[in-house]
This record gives structure tokens, C-alpha cells and sequence, in this order.
């Protein structure tokens, strides 16, 4: 069995096969779900630090360092009071997604998935909210797609707003809502499950503000069961 050698920058398995190689760009541990996070909708170190609970300061800064050095993620320093910096994926970074959902069908088949009645309970309902949608989403079908959308869940606690920006064929999931979104949800655990599996329309879960044709358009960019 071939044994990893050790770096001054990492960790490599040294060997000509193009799995090794993408191995030592993406197989540390931690490395997927930071991207995993960049994907739906978390950009600041904080944050990702919080969502992934038991990785270290040192860990993250490092994975981050060295996708940032391979052309996977950007970071971007804004002059506000305070300071921030934010991390975000590049094209390149975006051609991961289908690893990610590779990985999610097999899980499915062979590992129990997040249901409703995890939420809430084993997951919290932002991480719910986030990474559901993020991963049931086809590019392809909102190809020519512009439109942001804020869900209110009435019974997710105090975070209980995320807004959905969909432009260039990504899905932008992030906290909080949006003044100027174009519609607002208004419905409760069941009544997003619902919506997002497409199993009834925006206006038949809960409260919908703005256009009902918006909504289906938005929702048409999801998975259905």
C-alpha cells in the first residue's frame, strides 16, 4: 500500500495516478466541507469555523491558505468598520460540486440522510435551510435566472430568515433576509420541505409576497421527488 510522504506544504501522495492528485488537493480532512460551506452561503472564517465544530483555527487557516494557492477560493479583504475578509469560490472551486453530489448519492443509498424530523433536532435548521437547497439545485435550469428570494421558517428559533440569490447559473444561499428580494415565503418547517421537494407550490405552504410565477420559477430549479 502506498503511503503518504510528508511536505513543507502538505501532505502528497506522490503518485502519477490523477485520483492521488486530486487526493492531495482535496483529501485532507476537513478540506470538502469547508467547500461544502463556501457552497452554501458561509464566507467568513468565523463562521465556517463554527459549522465545522472540532476543527482548529490552525486547520482552517491552513485549508484555507492552500486552496486559495491552488485557484479554488478567493479572498477579499473590505475596508468597513471593522475590517472583514470573506472567502469565496472561484469558477474552479465551483467544478467540485458534482464530487459533492457523488458522494451525496451514495449516501443516500448506504448512509441515513438529513430528514425533516432531523431538523431541529440532529441539525440545526440553518445548516438545513443552507445546505438542503444548495445541493438539490440544477444549474442548468437556471441558466437564463435571475431572482432572489427570502424563506421566513416560523418555527426555526431566532434564526429563522435565509435569502436565495440565483444569477449566473449558482445558487447563493445566505443568513438573514432581504428587503428587496423579489418574493418572500412565509411557512414553517414542513411547508420548506414541501416547496423545496416540489411537492406543492409557494403560495399552497404558507404566506407568499410577490409574484407566484417568480417562486415556481425558483422552485422549478430544485430536485423533485
Amino acid at each position: 500500500m502506498a503511503q503518504r510522504a510528508e511536505s513543507d506544504t502538505g501532505r502528497t501522495y506522490n503518485l502519477p495516478c490523477v485520483i492521488a492528485q486530486v487526493l492531495d488537493i482535496l483529501g485532507d480532512r476537513w478540506t470538502l466541507l469547508i467547500i461544502r460551506d463556501l457552497m452554501s452561503g458561509l464566507h467568513r472564517y468565523n463562521d465556517i469555523l463554527e459549522s465545522c465544530s472540532g476543527m482548529s483555527p490552525n486547520v482552517l487557516s491552513d485549508r484555507l491558505r492552500r486552496l486559495e494557492a491552488m485557484g479554488i477560493v478567493e479572498r477579499h479583504y473590505f475596508k468597513a468598520l471593522p475590517p472583514r475578509v470573506e472567502y469565496t469560490l472561484t469558477e474552479k472551486g465551483w467544478h467540485i460540486r458534482p464530487i459533492l453530489l457523488a458522494l451525496l448519492d451514495w449516501g443516500r443509498k448506504y448512509v441515513e440522510p438529513i430528514r425533516e424530523e432531523h431538523v431541529g433536532t440532529r441539525v440545526s435548521h440553518d445548516f438545513a435551510v443552507r445546505v438542503i437547497p444548495t445541493f438539490s439545485f440544477h444549474p442548468e435550469r437556471a441558466e437564463d435566472l435571475h431572482a432572489r428570494m427570502t424563506i421566513e421558517i416560523t418555527d426555526a428559533g431566532e434564526q429563522n430568515a435565509w435569502t436565495f440569490d440565483i444569477h449566473d447559473g449558482h445558487l447563493h444561499p445566505r443568513r438573514n433576509g432581504a428587503p428587496d428580494a423579489d418574493v418572500i415565503l412565509k411557512t414553517d418547517t414542513s411547508g420548506f420541505f414541501r416547496f423545496i421537494r416540489g411537492e406543492a407550490r409557494a403560495e399552497e405552504v404558507g404566506e407568499l409576497i410577490g409574484s407566484p410565477e417568480t417562486a415556481a420559477a425558483i422552485q422549478a430549479c430544485f430536485r423533485t421527488q
